[in-house]
């Protein structure tokens, strides 16, 4: 059984850092087979950048995408399933409302239906109305390597051979 948090631990191999793009996000960036439109595509107001490494005998994505002017952050972590995804964590954070947040799988990463973006096999931490005691409430991405700094800091994508955070 491979968990989220043993993906997120794990020495990450073959990393291709991708590079910063705006708008022109074509549909094989993130493919997602039951969602409408078969992808997860953002506007012309984020950026985005693909990470792929490989771990625990498995290939993954990272999407991040992220919007100053609209305080809007997220990082997705996904497993490549055939030519499909199956999102395994998502860190986000959203002006909307206050705190950076996390929503990942429960239990067994094989057994999270591949194509689908939000399901009940995840659990949001923490959660929607709790009080976030301690936790970073403000945006703080203000450019490019804050966001990549972010994602890489959460989701240990330094953990590489000889490399460790």
């Amino acid at each position: 059984m491979v968990r989220a948090q043993d993906v997120r631990g794990a020495q990450k191999t073959a990393l291709e850092w991708g590079k910063w793009q705006t708008g022109g996000m074509t549909p094989a960036v993130f493919p997602l087979s039951r969602r409408r439109g078969r992808s997860l595509q953002f506007g012309s107001a984020y950026r985005w950048r693909l990470i792929r490494f490989q771990a625990v005998g498995h290939m993954f994505r990272v999407l991040l995408v992220y919007s100053l002017e609209k305080e809007q952050y997220r990082a997705i972590l996904a497993r490549e399933d055939d030519r499909d995804l199956s999102v395994i964590a998502s860190y986000e954070f959203h002006g909307t409302h206050p705190g950076w947040h996390v929503t990942a799988a429960c239990g067994d990463i094989l057994q999270i239906p591949s194509g689908v973006l939000i399901g009940p096999w995840q659990r949001r931490m923490p959660k929607a109305r709790s009080y976030q005691r301690g936790a970073r409430v403000t945006f703080g991405v203000e450019n490019d390597d804050h966001a990549l700094e972010a994602a890489a800091g959460f989701f240990r994508l330094h953990k590489t051979e000889g490399k460790f955070l």
